[in-house]
């Protein structure tokens, strides 16, 4: 009871505050957003669709293109299939051949959409927007690779979308820094916490790229970045990983944990688990 009392106070106190502002004269101060009061899962698995919908009434689409990484089946946890069926063209890339082919399926029918079965590396993901004549300039680009989604991004240069969602590892609480060994055949491992890059390495990462972040999903999966250009749009006073950082549900970090399990294997060769802790 005394909790909701001084609420009710503080809220009445603001009221009064914006009130004496405009009597005054004086411009009302610019109300943050939360994305997370969008989130909205359609097909996505963290309410993804919701954001994206938002982030586009702020940042007007130009070529209504967007690219996935890790498509699944295009359908079941997709981040861009709700765009689809809104009208959008799409690339969508899936590295398992079975999962790929069930996305093919369900896409035939578009023409719109683009299908490619391919694992993603920084060696060939510029390679694979140019043959599949991806505009420069597309709005929205999701990368959910379970690995390497780090490097990856890293050498995006010559294409420049607007938007960029991508997985980050919540195990590691900012201001930690931590980002997976690049091997080229990294992949997912479900044994331990070693995939991906922290919260702060990516922040860091974007800011060098000339991205902001504006949201982290509320469970603890993605975060949002847009070109600092359109920044000033979400009116974020503080966009810092310590502020917007969300641990994954039912957990949260006290220290980075040491990865568990066997190396990661590989036919003829074996990928050693390590992390590196000084890179963004």
């Amino acid at each position: 009871m005394q909790t909701e009392r001084l609420s009710m106070k503080k809220s009445l106190v603001r009221e009064l505050l914006l009130i004496t502002l405009l009597l005054a004269g004086f411009p009302l101060p610019a109300e943050e957003l939360d994305l997370a009061k969008w989130e909205k899962g359609v097909f996505s698995q963290n309410g993804e669709d919701g954001v994206i919908e938002k982030i586009f009434e702020l940042i007007p689409p130009s070529t209504r293109y967007a690219v996935e990484f890790g498509a699944g089946d295009g359908v079941n946890l997709s981040n861009t299939r709700n765009l689809v069926l809104h009208g959008w063209s799409a690339l969508m890339i899936e590295g398992v051949p079975r999962k790929a082919e069930k996305c093919k399926r369900n896409y035939r029918d578009q023409p719109r959409v683009a299908v490619v079965q391919a694992w993603v590396y920084p060696g060939n993901v510029e390679l694979l927007f140019e043959e599949n004549n991806v505009p420069v300039d597309l709005d929205l680009l999701s990368i959910d690779i379970d690995s390497n989604d780090y490097y990856v991004w890293r050498v995006i240069n010559k294409y420049r979308p607007k938007v960029v969602l991508i997985e980050y590892n919540p195990y590691f609480a900012p201001p930690k820094k931590a980002v997976i060994k690049f091997h080229p055949m990294n992949y997912y491992d479900d044994n331990s916490c070693y995939w991906g890059a922290s919260i702060q390495s990516l922040y860091e990462l974007g800011k060098a790229k000339g991205y902001e972040l504006v949201h982290c999903t509320s469970r603890g999966s993605n975060l949002f970045f847009v070109d600092k250009k359109y920044f000033e749009r979400f009116k974020l006073a503080d966009n810092s990983p310590a502020k917007l950082y969300r641990p994954q549900k039912d957990f949260t970090p006290e220290t980075a944990p040491t990865p568990t399990g066997e190396d990661l294997v590989v036919p003829e060769f074996r990928i050693k688990k390590e992390w590196i802790f000084d890179r963004y």
